[in-house]
């Protein structure tokens, strides 16, 4: 067989490894992520609904000083009322008081509808400040852990390339070359066993004479479809 078959076979088992590694680079980082994305948003729904819940509270204290202005001015007119010197101006008076009486009517209620939503707003923030505890127990319970699985995921992908790069050094440059560009562009798979008489990596059906001169060995076989290199598999 050709010595730098096995090497490649090795090569092959190692980076087979660090692609299972490299899928935890990206999944770990994303769940932590999430984790703090949960946190952002519940941190973001609190406070919107802490800013409606002010501005309601705004908005009653707002009716209420119109309901107090109005009965200022109603106070105002009653004492006039006992001063009016004719009809016309008793009326007149007695008018604007009705007006005004029935505006606090109106504003009381808006004062009661506003008082509805704020129970109803208080209640909502009441749950999400529950959301809110929760989404930062799972990120201060996850945290440092993933952020040390990542680190020690990063640790193992390291020290799999250099097996892979030591067992590299063997081979010639050309071969090296080609192999890292077919785990480059062929989905991190440059050597495959054949599958009966198919590429085992591409599923292409290979010739009579490709399959002999895989079995006999002697020399690296590249797969006629996706230029795999071809190892003889039973």
């Amino acid at each position: 067989m050709n010595n730098h078959i096995p090497i490649l076979v090795e090569m092959q088992k190692l980076d087979d490894v660090i692609a299972e590694k490299l899928v935890l680079t990206e999944s770990l980082p994303k769940r932590l992520s999430g984790l703090k994305k949960d946190v952002e948003d519940a941190d973001n729904q609190v406070s919107e609904t802490k800013t409606r819940l002010e501005e309601n509270r705004k908005d009653q204290k707002l009716k209420e000083l119109e309901i107090k202005s109005n009965n200022d001015q109603i106070t105002k007119y009653k004492n006039q009322l006992l001063a009016a010197q004719s009809n016309k101006e008793y009326k007149a008076l007695n008018s604007e008081v009705a007006h005004l009486e029935s505006q606090n009517s109106l504003i009381d209620d808006v004062i009661l509808q506003l008082m509805e939503d704020e129970s109803s707003i208080k209640a909502q923030l009441e749950e999400e400040l529950k959301i809110q505890a929760n989404a930062k127990a799972e990120l201060k319970a996850n945290e440092d852990s993933l952020n040390l699985e990542i680190k020690e995921v990063e640790k193992e992908i390291k020290k799999f390339r250099d097996q892979r790069n030591n067992l590299a050094k063997d081979l010639p440059r050309a071969l090296v070359k080609r192999y890292a560009a077919l785990i480059k562009n062929r989905n991190r798979k440059a050597v495959v066993f054949n599958n009966g008489n198919k590429c085992g990596g591409c599923g292409y059906v290979l010739r009579p004479q490709v399959m002999i001169e895989l079995q006999k060995g002697d020399e690296i076989i590249n797969c006629e479809n996706c230029g795999r290199m071809l190892v003889f598999h039973e």
